[in-house]
């Protein structure tokens, strides 16, 4: 009986036999997961009815199940996450594309009717590599008029603006919002964001 770190959706039949799994129990599991079952939480792999509490209890520290990176995933993936059919996850990935890639997992949040209740449902199951940084201080207004924390030509143009009659040192997403040109909750958001430095 050995102990090693194993991700539960794709270990072999042989090594779950090593981990002290039976013939038959580790057959069932794969039968399990050929049938479309899939463990998303270790708690999941623990209500397995060839899961003893006792096996459970020595493997729970080496069981990895990689998280769902945002930034990485597709529909297939995305879909497969609880409460996101394929509406949630086209949306989704148009999402990403219209941010340039998601800085933080919150962003979720902001698509259309996804809730905080349906995030909290699968928030421990997702990540987010680092997208591309945004070239906020480079990029033209009619290119900075499509992220989604900025929107408006007005408050484009109004950036391009405070980058020439303002020094270099004074580019930051805050004084973007103390100048008006950004809403604060926008400024806050665009603030969280992985941007290419000046």
């Amino acid at each position: 009986m050995e102990s090693f770190r194993f991700d539960p959706n794709t270990v072999s039949v042989e090594d779950l036999i090593r981990l002290g799994f039976s013939e038959k129990q580790a057959a069932a599991l794969d039968r399990y997961r050929a049938s479309g079952g899939r463990f998303r939480r270790k708690a999941d792999f623990a209500k397995s009815f060839v899961v003893a509490d006792s096996v459970y209890r020595r493997l729970e520290g080496f069981i990895d199940i990689p998280k769902v990176d945002l930034n990485r995933a597709d529909s297939a993936a995305l879909d497969d996450l609880p409460g996101i059919g394929a509406w949630y996850a086209k949306r989704i990935l148009e999402y990403r594309a219209e941010l340039g890639g998601y800085s933080f997992a919150e962003q979720l949040m902001d698509i259309y009717r996804f809730d905080r209740e349906k995030f909290d449902a699968l928030a421990d199951l997702v990540c987010c590599s680092p997208p591309a940084p945004f070239a906020l201080w480079s990029l033209p207004a009619d290119s900075l008029q499509r992220h989604p924390y900025i929107r408006s030509r007005q408050a484009a143009r109004s950036i391009v603006l405070f980058r020439e009659h303002t020094p270099r040192e004074g580019w930051t997403v805050a004084a973007l919002g103390e100048a008006g040109i950004l809403p604060p909750e926008d400024a806050a958001r665009l603030a969280r964001c992985a941007i290419a430095p000046p």
